[in-house]
Formats: structure tokens, C-alpha cells, sequence
């Protein structure tokens, strides 16, 4: 059984290997790369060894989705969206995306994020779920503060190799 969720604009859905290509290309935009770095798909061949091994650890009674953020109207794969739990931070359940640099500033990131929120919140027992940003990365940090996630702290991270800052953030279950 796999996830599929729609927004007024967007689809989020599973990876397929028809997204191989796109999710290399996506994965390689400048502004994706910079903030996304231990994520960059060289070529497609990378980019279809990534959807295999996402869609495999992919579970629904687990907190492991990672989907494709899909244009509704275009059928276009413009990025992802996805709840892990994030060995960085002890294995608490992270949230993360990313948008094509051709459809950020759209409202996409926000968009797709919510609905992921609110099935998370829906189907599992957690009391929250987290969030960490690059410390420079303000259009990111925008997005998790519009989805209602409070700032805790900054919090450095090996992150890619590097010693890096983040801010790390909480959202609480709605009660």
C-alpha cells in the first residue's frame, strides 16, 4: 500500500522511476544543492538507486515517507517532501523538503509540508515533530514558522562531513 495526497494544486505520491531523471536534475539546482548537499543525485542512474532505496524503507505505520511533490495541473515532479527520524537529532522525526529552483516561492514547500503535517499528526502517536534548518537558509525557516513550528535553539550538526548551525525546531500535536 503506498501514500497518496492531494492538495489544491499538488499531488504527493510515491517516487516512481519515471521520476529519475527529474529527481537528478531537481536534486543538482543550485539552491537545492547548497542546502540539501548529502542529497545531490549526480545522474540519473543515482537518482533511480535513491527512489528504489526510499521507496523500500517507506512504511505507513512508520514515521518513513519520503514523497514527490507532483504539479497537479503539469503532471511535472517539481521535489519532495518527507517525515524521517533524523539520526543527527537522536532519531526524533524530522521533516524536510525541497523545491526545484524554477517553483520556489510559490507557496509548494508550504503547501505540500501542511498536508504531510496533518497526516503525521493523524496517524501517528507522537507528540511532535521537528525541524532542522541551515541557519542561513531564511526561505526554509519561513516555511516551518508558517506551518507553526516554534524555535528552540540553534544546534550545531555534522552534517555532509561538516561541522554546521542549524535551527532547530518543534511542532506540538494539536491537543
Amino acid at each position: 500500500m503506498s501514500l497518496t495526497m492531494e492538495t489544491s494544486r499538488l499531488v504527493l505520491r510515491p517516487f516512481t522511476e519515471n521520476d529519475a531523471s527529474v529527481a537528478s536534475l531537481n536534486s543538482r539546482q543550485p539552491r537545492v544543492a547548497e542546502e540539501m548537499s548529502d542529497m545531490v543525485l549526480p545522474d540519473e542512474e543515482a537518482g533511480l538507486k535513491w527512489i528504489n532505496w526510499i521507496n523500500k524503507k517507506a512504511k505507513l505505520d512508520e514515521p518513513w515517507q519520503v514523497l514527490a511533490i507532483e504539479l497537479k495541473d503539469e503532471k511535472r515532479c517539481i521535489g519532495l517532501v518527507g517525515v524521517i527520524p533524523q539520526p543527527k537529532i537522536h532519531g526524533e522525526v524530522e521533516i524536510l523538503f525541497a523545491i526545484s529552483d524554477y517553483y520556489q516561492n510559490c507557496g509548494y514547500a508550504t503547501e505540500a509540508s501542511r498536508k504531510l503535517v496533518e497526516w503525521f499528526f493523524s496517524m501517528k502517536e507522537d507528540s511532535y515533530l521537528c525541524a532542522i534548518v541551515k541557519t542561513r537558509n531564511i526561505p526554509s525557516q519561513r516555511v516551518v514558522e508558517k506551518l507553526g513550528f516554534e524555535y528552540v535553539e540553534d544546534r550545531e550538526i555534522v552534517y555532509d562531513g561538516k561541522s554546521t548551525m542549524f535551527k532547530y525546531y518543534r511542532l506540538q500535536r494539536a491537543i
